[in-house]
Parts: structure tokens; sequence; C-alpha cells
């Protein structure tokens, strides 16, 4: 008989962390056009910031240079040199300072997305700081090209920043704990051929199955048909399978 290998990642955007309690959590990766959105509106909000220090800047060096001798403030460099300033913090404070006190930014938050660790943890301000600097790796060569690629690679859409950092962009109420809260109003045992990391994936394929279409579940479910009955439903069969090892026999 075949070993069938059911330990890869399912075929979903879920990340599952399990707690040093034994509690296991279930976060939703959030997808790049989303993301790309949420990038935009802050992109929109960082402009008028720059735009409102800009004219806040020249107003100073007019006033400056009409009240003072100092030549300085004439100088097209100071200016210039100034603006490179203020662009260079607003582009990187503005995303680090919102992540690393609130875990999100105000683009984000309109899509419920927040930035964490990838073992659910609150991002910390170092990892703020490496995602964030790290951008400008992923804006290379032009229009985060390397970042959208990293991302649509990665099965927790995840671009170069959020690998270097460990991070992950997740949808803000998807974190909850999902402790046994399967049911099946049937069980069945699983055929004495399962190992153990089988048999895992089963339950985590039924806790799931909430969240997956009807279409993947018979596609995942199709994998084990061998050791099922001919005329047997492989979704049904392996949701009593999964109350099994759960519970045990429940339709005696």
């Amino acid at each position: 008989m075949n070993e069938v290998n059911l330990t890869t990642p399912p075929i979903d955007s879920r990340h599952t962390v399990e707690t040093a309690e034994g509690a296991r959590m279930h976060l939703t990766a959030a997808g790049p056009v989303v993301r790309g959105i949420a990038w935009s509106i802050d992109v929109a909000i960082r402009a008028v910031v720059f735009y409102a220090a800009i004219m806040l800047l020249g107003a100073t060096v007019f006033e400056s240079s009409v009240t003072s001798s100092d030549e300085l403030f004439d100088s097209p460099t100071f200016f210039v040199g100034a603006l490179t300033l203020i662009f260079f913090l607003i582009s990187n404070l503005y995303t680090i300072v919102f992540e690393a006190t609130t875990g999100t930014t105000p683009g984000k938050r309109l899509f419920k997305l927040i930035v964490v660790h990838d073992n659910a943890t609150p991002l910390s301000v170092g990892g703020s700081i490496i995602r964030n600097l790290l951008r400008i790796v992923d804006t290379l060569p032009f229009m985060y090209f390397l970042g959208l690629v990293t991302c649509l690679t990665d099965n927790r859409f995840r671009r170069l920043g959020d690998l270097a950092a460990g991070s992950l962009v997740i949808y803000k109420d998807s974190n909850k704990s999902s402790v046994n809260e399967f049911s099946h109003k049937r069980s069945a045992a699983p055929p004495n051929a399962l190992n153990r990391a089988e048999r895992k994936a089963i339950v985590d394929f039924a806790e799931r199955s909430a969240y997956i279409s009807e279409e993947r579940q018979k596609e995942l479910a199709e994998k084990l048909s061998h050791l099922m009955d001919d005329n047997a439903d492989p979704v049904d069969t392996l949701k009593c399978w999964a109350e099994w090892i759960l519970r045990g026999q429940t339709n005696a």
C-alpha cells in the first residue's frame, strides 16, 4: 500500500500557530491585492503630509531669508537637502512608528489588516524597522517588482522584508483559537496504515473545511480515496475519521 504524504501545507492561505498551552491559532494571511490597496492609501496620506511639510519649509525658508542675512537659507542645496531628509523620515518613520505601536497603519486598518511575527506575537520595534528598511529592496528594479514576485511565490504572501523580519500580514479578526471547534455527526476508525502525521493532517483538514470550498475539499480528500470503499464520499469519510481521532466512536 502506498504511503500518502499529507504533511505538506494545505492549499489555502491560513497559517497555524500552536501556543505553549497547546491551543492552535489560525491566522489568515493577507494577499498582495488587498495589501497593495492598503499601501496605496498609506502613500496618499504620506503625500499629503509631505506636501504640507514642503509648504511649511518653503514659508520658513522665505521668512528666514528676509529677516536673516545668513546665506544658508538662500542656498538651493539647503532646500533640496531638507526636502530629502523630510521625505526619508516621512517614508520610513510613518510605517515604523505605526506598526511598532499599533501593529498596523491607517491604510491597513481600513481593511482590518495587522502585522505580527509569524509566531502570532505582536510585531516588535526591531521587526518593524527591519521589514520597513528592507522595503527599498522590495521595490527593485521598479514598482515593487521583486516584492510582488516574492509575495506570489511564498505560501504566506511574505515579501523580502517580511521574511527577514519574521513577520506576517494577517486579517485582524482571523486570530482565533479553534480547539475542538470541529464536530461531525458520525465517526469511523481510520485505517491502521495511517501514521501519526497523516492522522494529524486529517484533523487539520476537517478543522479547516469550514473555510475551504467544496471543490477544494474534494480535491484534497481524493488523495486518500484509495483507502476508502468504492462508493464512499471522500470528504465525509475524512471527516468521520477526524471525528474518531478527536473523540472516538460517537455513532454507536
